[in-house]
Parts: structure tokens; C-alpha cells; sequence
């Protein structure tokens, strides 16, 4: 029975080891600025963009194969990003480049 909860118990913490590793990111836009300036994800996490500024938005990633330009994104929208490969990303607006950051996967 000892061997049976310590199973249990490993595999619970495995679990919970897995679904933080892989767990969704926010990064919010507001002020003209991205929440934050560098972000260090593990292969696989998604980062969601979600626009809490009185202006639109254009999110655009580029880096590691990828080329993306999410469009226009109106106030209160968001924006999803699958980052599948390691590698360093560029995130910018399309709209006001000052609005830059650096997305790191492992």
C-alpha cells in the first residue's frame, strides 16, 4: 500500500509539473506599451495578447520560422500565438513601433 500512494503521489507531482511548464501566458496591451518587455516560455506555451488600450493594435511576431501579422485587433480583443519552436521572437505592433518586446522558447 506504501508503494501504491508513493506512485500516486510522484505521478501527481509529475502531472502538476506538466500542466505549469505548459500553462498560458497574458501579456496585455495598454499605455502604448506591452506588459512586458521579455518573456521566457517553454516550447509549446501559448501567449495571449489581449488589447486593454483605447487604440488598435497589430501584433506581429517574427523569429524561429515564424512569420506572423495578426491584424487589426480593435480594443478588449485578443490575440492567441502558439510557440512551438525554441528560439527568440520579436514582438512588435504594426501600428506603433516603439511597442516592442522579446519572447525567449527553451
Amino acid at each position: 500500500m506504501k508503494l501504491k500512494s508513493i506512485f500516486c503521489l510522484t505521478t501527481a507531482i509529475t502531472l502538476a509539473a506538466v500542466v505549469r511548464a505548459g500553462a498560458p501566458v497574458t501579456v496585455t496591451q495598454k499605455g502604448l506599451q506591452f506588459s512586458a518587455e521579455e518573456l521566457s516560455l517553454d516550447k509549446g506555451q501559448i501567449v495571449t495578447f489581449v488589447n486593454d488600450d483605447r487604440t488598435a493594435h497589430n501584433i506581429t511576431v517574427s523569429g524561429a520560422g515564424m512569420n506572423l501579422n495578426g491584424g487589426l485587433q480593435q480594443p478588449g480583443a485578443d490575440f492567441k500565438v502558439p510557440f512551438a519552436k525554441p528560439g527568440t521572437y520579436t514582438v512588435s505592433c504594426g501600428i506603433h513601433p516603439k511597442m516592442k518586446m522579446t519572447i525567449t522558447v527553451k
